[in-house]
């Protein structure tokens, strides 16, 4: 995990293929230190899986202050649709949309579709 400050947003990348759970106490410290005085984005490009813990994590930021992630694979993405947890957070295409705010990913119509 490699944190570091782009103008003013704290960009957490986090490198291994899912949340681990140190991953997870270092992103719940960052926030309460943090939040108040800076945006907070994290960057999924490398993370194929989440889980449960993760995203009761974005949750509980929901209630204090919006929670900024970026570059999502297809997997966390339909993952974080289908548990309607995508509305706890901001998403963005890549790290310099978040960084601007440009370009979020709004419109989420996405359909389950039976096949035939």
């Amino acid at each position: 995990m490699r944190i570091r400050d782009v103008d003013r947003v704290c960009i957490v990348d986090i490198a291994g293929k899912a949340v681990s759970q140190s991953e997870l106490i270092k992103l719940k410290k960052l926030f309460k230190d943090k939040a108040s005085k800076m945006r907070i984005g994290i960057n999924l490009e490398n993370v194929s899986s989440i889980d449960y813990d993760f995203i009761s994590f974005l949750q509980e930021c929901a209630f204090k202050q919006k929670l900024s992630i970026c570059s999502l694979k297809t997997d966390v993405y339909l993952f974080l649709f289908v548990s309607k947890a995508d509305r706890y957070v901001d998403i963005y295409l890549n790290e310099d949309d978040l960084c601007q705010e440009k370009r979020s990913i709004v419109n989420r119509r996405l359909k389950l579709l039976k096949s035939a």
